[in-house]
């Protein structure tokens, strides 16, 4: 999948300080163990999500949301298989209190 030059991550509240070489991303693993992240194309999709996933009872622990370069977004969070515009619904499926 070819994803747009500028992509919206969405980055989590971590347990102690911040470190500035790990960017804890809103993500969900599967029975696989492939750890699954949402990016956006615009911080209007990344904010309708996030409003989407409170109202359905989704409590996202957020800290910012963050531009990255879609082009290096494999690089730079290799642990990471990254979805384009997933719905709430799509992303978390049944699971509440990520």
């Amino acid at each position: 999948m070819t994803l747009p030059e500028r992509i919206f991550v969405i980055v989590v509240e971590s347990v102690g300080d911040r470190d500035a070489e790990q960017m804890p991303l809103l993500s969900r693993t599967d029975a696989g163990g492939t750890r699954h992240a949402p990016a956006f194309s615009s911080m209007l999709l990344a904010t309708t999500f996030l409003a989407r996933a409170q109202e359905l009872g989704h409590y996202v622990k957020l800290d910012y949301i963050f531009p990255a370069d879609g082009r290096r977004i494999a690089d730079d969070f290799p642990e990471h298989a990254i979805q384009l515009d997933p719905s709430p619904e799509a992303f978390f499926g049944s699971v509440s209190g990520i």
